[in-house]
């Protein structure tokens, strides 16, 4: 019997025990690194956890409540619309370009292409921040709403070219073919066909980008400073500023509940997602 069905042999006769090991570690990081302190922050937020940790088990929705007062929910409703601008100029940026690597481009140099969208990501997020901070001084657009704008769309572009790359790439060329024979203009072929097709992409590159814009911290804090504020750092004060782990832990928890609930309607309306 040769080791390669010593090994199949011992996978089906101890398939328990293999679950266990392979699924085993990537369980516990999880515990330990998300689950926990995801626990933690539902125990501060009900009042679970008192002054210096202690545990007192006293229930109390008072710390929701702050944290539905109107000056955090228009914080929160600033950090949706930014995140939408995000997400909607992302599109607009990356669609093209997508389109163009995936349709247009030589096939010998879609690779490369596609590289070249990622080498300047493998710049550290907070050296490239530093980077757009030093050119909006020189523009004297510093600490502005169009400055956070910018940076956001610049940090997140990938997210959204690259699903809709996967997205195109699969495309069927036969079928813009056969809409330029029917007849149809390059922009009608766009519209009925080509968009309708990759949707699957936009819907995820939307997730992808929307969901981590709505909690971002590091640049409005940097290129936006007093004068956009976020739920990002909002939570960053309340937590390390002003020591209120307990409505930070309430703003954070109904953050995450309006994410999941937006994301579970919008895969719902949209459908299948190309990832």
């Amino acid at each position: 019997m040769s080791w390669m069905e010593s090994l199949i042999d011992f996978v089906r006769k101890y398939r328990l025990l293999v679950a266990l090991l392979v699924l085993g570690p990537p369980l516990i990081y999880l515990a330990i690194y998300f689950f926990a302190p995801f626990l933690i922050t539902i125990l501060y937020s009900f009042g679970f956890i008192g002054r210096r940790g202690v545990i007192t088990w006293e229930f109390t929705i008072k710390y929701y409540q702050q944290a539905l007062r109107w000056v955090y929910l228009k914080v929160f409703y600033n950090s949706v619309v930014l995140a939408a601008i995000t997400t909607v100029g992302s599109i607009l940026m990356a669609y093209p370009v997508a389109y163009f690597i995936a349709v247009k481009a030589p096939k010998k140099w879609k690779n490369l292409l596609v590289v070249s969208v990622m080498v300047p990501y493998w710049v550290d997020f907070l050296l490239r921040t530093y980077a757009l901070m030093n050119i909006f001084t020189m523009l004297k657009m510093m600490f502005t709403y169009e400055a956070v704008i910018i940076g956001m769309i610049y940090d997140y572009l990938p997210f959204m070219v690259l699903p809709l790359y996967a997205n195109l790439e699969k495309l069927d060329k036969s079928l813009l073919e056969a809409s330029y024979t029917l007849g149809a203009t390059p922009l009608k072929t766009f519209l009925k066909v080509t968009l309708p097709l990759s949707k699957p992409g936009i819907a995820s590159g939307t997730i992808l980008v929307f969901v981590p814009a709505i909690g971002e911290f590091i640049v409005p804090s940097m290129l936006g400073g007093v004068s956009v504020t976020t739920i990002g750092t909002l939570t960053w004060d309340l937590f390390l500023k002003f020591h209120n782990w307990w409505r930070g832990a309430a703003l954070s928890i109904l953050y995450i509940a309006v994410v999941l609930v937006t994301l579970i309607i919008y895969m719902r309306k949209v459908g299948e997602l190309e990832i």
